[in-house]
Order: C-alpha cells, then sequence, then structure tokens
C-alpha cells in the first residue's frame, strides 16, 4: 500500500529511485535469472538494465543486462521455447535481443537467426478465423499473434533490408489471420468470440485438457474477453503498426479491420456512465451469440491488463493507421474519465505495469506525447507521485507487487516487478528510455514532436 503522500516528484527523486532499483537488480535477480520468459524472467531484467546503462550512463547495467540475456539463450538451449509467445515464449527473448541489437550491432546474427525461428514456429500453428473456432490465445499479447507480428516487425526493422521469405511469409500469414478477425458477419458471434470448447485449459484427472471450472461456471455460453492483454485491443494495436501491411489490397484489408474493430469497440462500452468504461468479460446473448448488452454492468480496474487504460492503449494508434480521428479521440475521453472513475472502480493497488501504476504512467505518457493534451501530462504525473509514493529501503527491489487482497510479491520481473517498475521511471523522464513503451503498446512512438509538454 502507498507509504507516504503522493506530491508531485522530481526528475532528480525518479532517476535517484530508478538507480537504486537498478542497483538491487544489479545485486540479485532472484527467481528472474532462472525464467526464460520476458514476463517474469530474465530477458526483461535484461531489457530494463539496457535502459538504465542509457539514462543512468554506466556501462555496469549494460554488461548486466548482456549476462542475463546470456543466460537466457543458455536456458533456451538447455530446453527449448515451444511457444511462441511475446510474454511467454520466443517472441519476447527475440524482443529482448532486438533491444539490444540497436546499439550492439553484434547480436545481428543471432537476432536474424531467432528471427527466423519465431517466423517457422508461427507458420506451423494453426490459426483458425472461422466465428465458435477461435481462442483468445491464439491472438492475444501474451501468448498469440498480436505479439508474434509485433516481435517479427520490430526485429524485421532492427535487421534492416527485406526480411527473409520465411518471416515475410509469417508476416503477412499474421496480418491477414488478425484483419479477418475484425470482421463481423453481422448474424452471429464475433470472430474473437471464445466458445466453451476452446476456454483456457488444465489438465483433468485423465491427463488430458479439460476447461478451467471457473470458465465452465460463469460462462456457460462462452465469453468475450475485452482487456488488451487477451482481447481485441491487442489485435487493434498489432494491425495499427505503420509496418504491418504492404501492398494496396492488404493495407486497405488492415485499414477498414482497424476502423471496424475500433467501432465494435465503442460499441462495447458499459452502458449507463458518465464516461467510457469496459467490462473485463463479456457474455454473450445466448440466442444470437452477439455480445449481450445487459451483461455490461461492473466496470474493469484501471490498468492496461484490462479496463480503459488497456482499452486506450489499443485504440490510440488506430486513427494513424485508419484515417478515422474516432479512436484516439475516445482513446483521450476514456483516458481523462478516469478521474470521475471512484478510488474502488479504479483497483489501484500495486505499483507495478500489469494492473497497477506503473502502466497507468506509461499508458498516459504515451497518450501526453502523441495529442499533447495537457490533463493527459497532468494525470501522467500525478500516477507517477502515487507510483514513487510506494517506494520502501526495507522491501528487496525497494517495489514490491500487491494483489487484490494487498498481498505483497517481491518480484524482479517486467510485468509484475520491479524490473517493469523501473522502465517506467526511466521512461518518464528520459525520451532516449520512453520508447520502451512499444513492448506495451506493440505499435513504436509516433514523432515526439507530435505532443510537447
Amino acid at each position: 500500500m502507498e507509504s507516504r503522500s503522493a506530491g508531485k516528484v522530481t526528475d532528480d527523486e525518479v532517476l535517484r529511485l530508478a538507480r537504486e532499483v537498478a542497483d538491487r537488480l544489479l545485486e540479485s535477480a532472484g527467481a528472474a535469472a532462472e525464467k526464460a520468459d520476458l514476463a517474469d524472467g530474465a530477458p526483461g531484467v535484461a531489457i530494463a538494465l539496457r535502459y538504465a546503462a542509457e539514462v543512468l550512463d554506466d556501462d555496469r547495467y549494460f554488461t548486466a543486462g548482456r549476462r542475463h540475456l546470456r543466460r537466457t539463450a543458455e536456458m533456451s538451449a538447455a530446453e527449448p521455447l515451444r511457444a511462441p509467445g511475446l510474454y511467454l515464449g520466443t517472441a519476447g527473448v527475440v524482443w529482448a535481443v532486438t533491444e539490444f541489437a540497436r546499439p550492439e550491432p553484434r547480436y545481428l546474427p543471432t537476432l536474424a537467426t531467432m528471427t527466423d525461428q519465431l517466423a517457422e514456429q508461427t507458420l506451423a500453428i494453426p490459426l483458425p478465423t472461422a466465428a465458435r473456432s477461435v481462442a483468445a490465445h491464439e491472438y492475444d499479447v501474451v501468448g498469440g499473434a498480436a505479439g508474434w507480428l509485433a516481435a517479427l516487425l520490430k526485429a524485421t526493422g532492427v535487421l534492416g533490408g527485406p526480411p527473409t521469405d520465411t518471416v515475410a511469409e509469417a508476416t503477412a500469414r499474421l496480418v491477414d489471420y488478425l484483419a479477418e478477425l475484425t470482421r463481423d458477419d453481422g448474424d452471429g458471434p464475433l470472430r474473437w468470440f471464445c466458445a466453451p470448447s476452446h476456454f483456457p485449459s488444465i489438465p483433468g484427472p485423465d491427463g488430458e485438457p479439460t476447461p478451467l471450472p471457473g470458465y465452465v461456471k460463469d460462462f456457460p455460453d462462452g465469453v468475450y474477453n475485452l482487456g488488451f492483454a487477451h482481447g481485441p485491443g491487442g489485435i487493434l494495436a498489432a494491425l495499427s503498426r505503420p509496418d504491418a501491411a504492404h501492398g494496396d489490397e492488404r493495407s486497405r484489408r488492415v485499414r477498414q479491420g482497424v476502423r471496424a474493430l475500433a467501432r465494435t469497440l465503442d460499441g462495447l462500452r458499459v452502458d449507463g456512465l458518465d464516461r467510457p468504461a469496459w467490462t473485463n468479460l463479456l457474455l454473450p446473448h445466448p440466442d444470437s451469440g452477439r455480445p449481450d448488452p445487459a451483461s455490461r454492468r461492473i466496470p474493469a480496474r484501471s490498468a492496461w491488463c484490462y479496463g480503459v487504460p488497456g482499452v486506450a492503449a489499443g485504440l490510440l494508434p488506430a486513427s494513424a493507421a485508419c484515417g478515422d480521428p474516432e479512436p484516439t479521440d475516445l482513446a483521450v475521453e476514456a483516458l481523462l474519465g478516469i478521474e470521475r472513475t471512484p478510488a474502488e472502480e479504479q483497483r489501484l493497488n500495486s505499483p507495478t505495469l500489469c494492473h497497477g501504476l506503473a502502466g497507468l504512467v506509461t499508458v498516459y505518457g504515451r497518450a501526453a506525447a502523441q495529442t499533447g493534451v495537457p490533463d493527459l501530462w497532468r494525470l501522467r504525473d500525478e500516477f507517477l507521485a502515487r507510483l514513487c509514493a510506494y517506494a520502501d529501503p526495507d522491501h528487496p527491489y525497494l517495489f514490491p507487487d500487491y494483489d487484490p487482497w494487498g498481498t505483497r510479491d517481491h518480484n524482479p520481473g517486467l510485468l509484475n516487478g520491479a524490473s517493469g517498475v523501473l522502465l517506467t521511471l526511466l521512461g518518464a523522464v528520459s525520451d532516449a528510455a520512453a520508447g520502451w513503451d512499444e513492448l506495451l503498446f506493440l505499435t513504436p512512438r509516433q514523432d515526439p514532436g507530435m505532443g510537447e509538454k
């Protein structure tokens, strides 16, 4: 919980806290050092230390980041990553190597090899698009196609030159797949609807996969997931990358898909509020399978993973991708509406990225830089002050993570730990480090000259 008052903090204070977190990660990355996933493992720590070296002008952090990257390679060699996911698999390692290959060209051959491996993995996975045949993990940001596409495009941009045939084929396939999911046939479920047969599963008593009991109990007819991490916001973000589509016909379909999906999200807001908001999970109408307006009652928490900040993260780049100002206007309206959101609905009780204040600082910072809206800068600064108020020298990584019930966890990782907080602090005071947020948005920052604080 917040341990002191949250007045506005200076850049010097933010840098002091960032250095202290980086020093603690330098001393020990704990359990993260033995994991190869980006969400909570060594790749995320490596990226945080790489940016700490740049902003704090200390090569010790870059050296330590390289060690974590090398450790990731060793773990991946001993137990190959079989899933391509951005936060849970190969794409996350590709992303980390890409971040090091930009300042260190000697990583480029490794990046080229790994990018081809990621492309081969994605080409081997079936990608169904028919209504009722799609699972959220097949398209989402955390483990699905939205994250794969963003990683392939980011790596291709750093490698330079034309992509290999394998990478070009995989990229085109992923763009076509995500664009197809935006289609609405008008008389049945939306393409990204998750039927009970495609719920997340765990091993059952007989060892065979069985749907999570909570999903079966609460969503007997299936569910629409509205979070950025596992819902359509990620599709929107990936398709909104300026390098996502090439060729007149594919570009046209992407523009249409982005515009259609943004309007769909606009239509799925919680009814009866004085501000835009979205629920976590939306029920289908039992007869048609269409999203059921009657189930839009409880707004999600204010976070990147679910809720207004995450949905806004998907909407912010959509206007540039489709030539329609409405998505970005809706994103700004939603982000400004947080001041009219009761604290018990915001549920902001942690400093970390995925579901906490670091995620809000990052989203509001990107939105303010893109639009230049003064109130977005003000809110960014307020969330930054609240984030810094969590710093406690008695905690191993200075900033602990808290679950919704207040249980504390000392995590060095990216999504739910100190590495994510470190990146947020660095990006808040340094334009050079602000670009790390592409990892949360999937899209690179627009020209920073578009918005001035």
